[in-house]
């Protein structure tokens, strides 16, 4: 029998999508009595123009993960959820600082928020949450939106939206 991972690690980068994330992410570990770590992330890569961070903005997005930090913090110690470990990271890949964390930290699940979006917007942009799945050492957990959810939801009759009425849902 396989036995839940003792050790989660929720990745958080302040948005709505992050907020379901370490929600769901409290939800398991009050219900499984496992720990929880938070670790929020952001890029180093250079900036559009192609010039590297200056140290001052270095500085501000550190500060601004501190902040993020302290208020989950806060938030998951009212809702009954203490966190072992929590920090922020700078780096140049998102995806491979957070499966870095995830590895030293030897936790056995990752808990992600996915943004969605219409897939010429995850290819353009890239769906770190993919890249996370399939980086990652560890079991992943993806939350999805409402809205995602909803927008890729099957009819109850089985049916896809682009299926004709007529026809007949195939199976296998």
């Amino acid at each position: 029998m396989v036995s839940f991972p003792t050790t989660v690690l929720v990745a958080d980068d302040g948005s709505p999508e992050s907020d379901r994330a370490v929600d769901a992410a409290a939800q398991l570990v009050r219900a499984t009595n496992s720990s929880l770590s938070l670790v929020h992330v952001r890029s180093l890569s250079p900036t559009v123009i192609g010039f590297p961070p200056t140290p001052a903005y270095t500085e501000r997005l550190r500060e601004e993960g501190l902040a993020l930090v302290e208020r989950r913090t806060a938030d998951l110690s009212a809702a009954g959820v203490e966190l072992e470990h929590a920090e922020v990271r700078l780096g140049k890949r998102i995806e491979t600082t957070v499966t870095g964390t995830a590895a030293e930290l030897g936790v056995g699940l990752l808990v992600v928020g996915a943004r969605g979006g219409t897939p010429g917007q995850r290819y353009l942009l890239g769906d770190l949450s993919v890249h996370l799945v399939r980086e990652a050492r560890c079991s992943v957990l993806v939350v999805h939106t409402e809205d995602y959810r909803s927008a890729h939801r099957s009819p109850p009759d089985g049916r896809h939206q682009d299926q004709d009425q007529d026809q007949e849902p195939e199976h296998r």
